[in-house]
């Protein structure tokens, strides 16, 4: 009966979470922020000369992974079933200072990362950071965004120096998917996201202060918002487009649906490095 109870109140609380999802965040350390009054749960603290420039996490194993400037790795921690953090252990050394060019692969339990000091290689490797493979060399000539990834169809998202590519998760069969000569994305965070449920990849094309979006192959490409002139990380969920928006200098949590039009906007009062959706509906299980 006990268990019953648990698994009813994990139920429960994922589907009262469903429209309000938490974030975690980058930003003097990392932290969990929980709607509805955003309260903040700390999770790790950096160093004293550390900057958090990017997170992300495997919800089914309780990790979280986190990176620092200008330490240049990557790093993990475990939460426990009694709210315990782990001591951090380092998974990957680059000589990056910003390392923030990884993705979490929950689905075949990875992680994809591009070391930009070595003319942009692509790597895998377990979760611990061990059976390291050079996949492919990317040549990219600009330092870009980091890649977001699809576990379920095998592909590696990534921008170059004109447009966005993809490329298999086994190295292979890499093909420019949307080029543009004005094209640019200089942020450390994700100017991409991809929404599993439509199919489509969402990106912010900077020259022309839009978001834009495309089919995963790169057909059916068309304009979703304007006028965006500081928007930055974007995430989908739920059907729906999340990204950061800029009020008299501070974040504005944004969340756009694309099949009604309706914008709305939470005001976070602070600066974020980078931010994930914190839920179990964003890294659903696949074979």
């Amino acid at each position: 009966m006990a268990i019953f109870n648990l698994l009813l109140k994990t139920l429960l609380t994922n589907l009262i979470s469903l429209d309000k999802p938490s974030l975690l965040i980058a930003r003097g350390g990392v932290s969990i922020k929980e709607e509805p009054l955003w309260n903040t749960k700390k999770i790790v603290n950096v160093t004293p000369s550390g900057l958090p420039v990017s997170v992300d996490y495997h919800w089914e194993k309780q990790f979280i992974y986190y990176s620092e400037m200008p330490a240049g790795e990557l790093y993990r921690v475990k939460l426990g079933d009694d709210g315990s953090v782990s001591p951090k252990k380092i998974i990957i050394t680059t000589k990056s200072m910003d390392f923030s060019q990884y993705a979490v692969d929950w689905v075949q339990d990875k992680i994809y990362w591009i070391d930009v000091e070595k003319n942009d290689t692509l790597y895998v490797s377990n979760l611990d950071g061990t059976m390291t493979k050079t996949l492919a060399v990317l040549n990219r000539l600009v330092r870009m965004t980091k890649p977001i990834l699809d576990p379920y169809k095998k592909y590696i998202y990534f921008t170059s120096s004109n447009g966005i590519e993809r490329i298999g998760m086994n190295g292979k069969d890499r093909k420019m998917i949307y080029s543009d000569i004005f094209f640019i994305g200089t942020d450390l965070g994700s100017d991409m996201a991809i929404d599993f449920q439509t199919d489509r990849i969402y990106y912010i094309e900077k020259v022309y202060s839009r978001i834009s979006s495309m089919k995963s192959d790169g057909t059916d490409n068309r304009q979703e918002l304007t006028n965006v002139y500081k928007s930055k990380f974007l995430t989908c969920y739920q059907g729906n487009l999340y990204y950061l928006g800029s009020k008299y200098d501070l974040d504005t949590f944004m969340r756009y649906n694309p099949s009604t039009g309706a914008t709305t906007q939470q005001d976070l009062e602070h600066n974020l490095w980078d931010y994930r959706i914190y839920h179990p509906f964003a890294q659903v299980s696949g074979k």
